[in-house]
């Protein structure tokens, strides 16, 4: 019987990471042999604990080490980190599985590398790996994610507290997320069939809404009435600063301006279509989520 084909998940202890791994365990199994590389094993999440698959010390940017990590293996989605210098880090990994002989190279990035200048801090590096992976010379594929509909969480505490949440954008302003499970999903099914991905830069998204919307659902979900108070890209920046890095809060920023003004960088990127023709699946609503979370806000 001729081995399986090894599917790689570098970053694989994160969200997206995660939630790949969980979607290649519960249907591709018996198909591919699953590789979860993670910097400390040890610390793991049990998400990727799970039967069929393997975790493994992986450092994301360390050519040298990963030059024997990623020997024997056909197929390698990059979860980008949320580090500064992510560009760098990323290709040092994808110049090792090249050299290692992966044939296939999956990497996340952002909708404003179509437009690094419109949001630089984040753009700009996303639209380098973009580039840089393009001339490799290995089959490649780009993910462009945007905001998760997982943010949703952080309204938590004043939503079970004040009824209330905020944030920067007009009522009636559309937000366009992806629902992480439903990227897991898409990302499982294009490594594990690759061939007919090639070249292919895809922008992934669940579903469209208003923060009207989202309070409409959360009313809906807890029987109670929950109201959406519109507050400064600022003031937003500001409640988060020592939680996050300067730099991360500057792209931020970026990010809730170009949102804010329903930027056509953001709107022309959104195909509601190309999530389900990966997964065979309707993508997870807004409002299926918020029903599925409303319990932890209470």
């Amino acid at each position: 019987m001729a081995a399986k084909p090894v599917v790689f998940v570098i970053g694989a202890s994160g969200t997206v990471g995660s939630a790949t791994i969980s979607a290649l365990a519960g249907k591709y199994a018996e198909t591919v042999e699953i590789r979860a590389g993670t910097r400390d094993p040890d610390k793991a999440p049990d998400s990727i604990k799970v039967p069929g698959v393997t975790i493994v010390q992986a450092t994301m940017g360390e050519k040298e080490q990963l030059l024997d990590t990623f020997k024997g293996v056909d197929a390698l989605f990059i979860v980008t980190p949320p580090v500064q210098k992510r560009a760098l880090m990323v290709m040092k990994t994808a110049e090792a599985a090249k050299e290692a002989g992966v044939k296939f190279i999956m990497a996340v990035s952002t909708p404003p590398a179509a437009d690094p200048n419109k949001a630089p801090l984040f753009g700009k590096e996303f639209h380098e790996i973009e580039v840089r992976l393009s001339k490799l010379g290995v089959q490649y594929c780009i993910l462009r994610l945007p905001g998760f509909m997982e943010n949703l969480w952080g309204y938590k505490a004043t939503i079970a507290s004040q009824s209330t949440f905020f944030g920067p954008l007009a009522p009636d302003t559309l937000l366009r997320t992806i629902n992480n499970q439903d990227t897991g999903k898409a990302a499982a099914a294009i490594l594990t069939d690759y061939s007919k991905h090639n070249g292919k830069t895809y922008g992934l998204y669940s579903d469209f809404y208003t923060s009207t919307d989202v309070a409409a659902a959360f009313s809906e979900a807890l029987g109670k009435e929950v109201k959406y108070v519109q507050v400064t890209v600022e003031g937003i920046v500001e409640r988060m600063r020592g939680r996050m890095e300067d730099w991360q809060l500057e792209g931020l920023k970026e990010l809730m301006t170009l949102t804010k003004n329903d930027d056509p960088l953001l709107a022309e990127q959104a195909d509601f279509d190309t999530l389900k023709s990966l997964t065979g699946e309707e993508p997870t609503t807004m409002k299926e989520f918020v029903k599925k979370i409303a319990p932890a806000f209470k």
